[in-house]
């Protein structure tokens, strides 16, 4: 009986047909790095955003980045710059508050100086929904003119006093 051998012969591709698969193996692999660069610098960075204030004065609007933003338990906490803008005389102080913001009670922390020096603080709170705009306005009778503000978020750890500490702070330095 013959016996019979069933390996199979090996292929021979013309040589083009190998530079053309060879072509379209590295364009796969370029494709496919660019995809992981793409996603990697889309997901870097990404923690949690962290919502900013506009304010606005005298024709000039700033972005206003949190003082301070920590998680409602005051862990994981980050630090940025206090704001600056200025408004001149008795030009009123314009907050526009996103979402995340003003779906909260929030409290508005506003400094007046008196023309001594004197600094007086005034605060106003603000149920969650009750508004997304405030105007802060220097008051002239008695004479205080707007030193800075600060907007801020209670959190779920009180004082000493049963008040909740702010887990947000967004502030704003009004004069130079």
């Amino acid at each position: 009986m013959p016996t019979t051998d069933r390996t199979p012969k090996p292929v021979k591709l013309q040589p083009k047909t190998v530079k053309i698969l060879a072509g379209l193996g590295a364009l796969v692999l370029v494709v496919v790095i660019g995809l992981v660069a793409v996603l990697y610098v889309a997901i870097r960075d990404k923690g949690p955003k962290q919502p900013s204030v506009i304010a606005y004065s005298h024709g000039k609007s700033i972005d206003v980045k949190p003082l301070e933003y920590c998680s409602v338990t005051l862990q994981d906490c980050t630090q940025g710059p206090i704001a600056q803008l200025e408004v001149p005389g008795t030009d009123p102080l314009q907050l526009s508050l996103p979402d995340d913001i003003s779906a909260a009670p929030w409290r508005l922390v506003m400094i007046f100086e008196k023309p001594d020096g004197t600094l007086v603080p005034q605060e106003r709170y603000f149920k969650k929904d009750e508004v997304a705009a405030v105007t802060v306005q220097s008051e002239e009778s008695p004479k205080l003119r707007l030193n800075g503000v600060e907007i801020q978020l209670p959190s779920a750890v009180v004082d000493e006093n049963g008040l909740p500490k702010a887990h947000a702070i967004w502030s704003i330095k009004t004069r130079g």
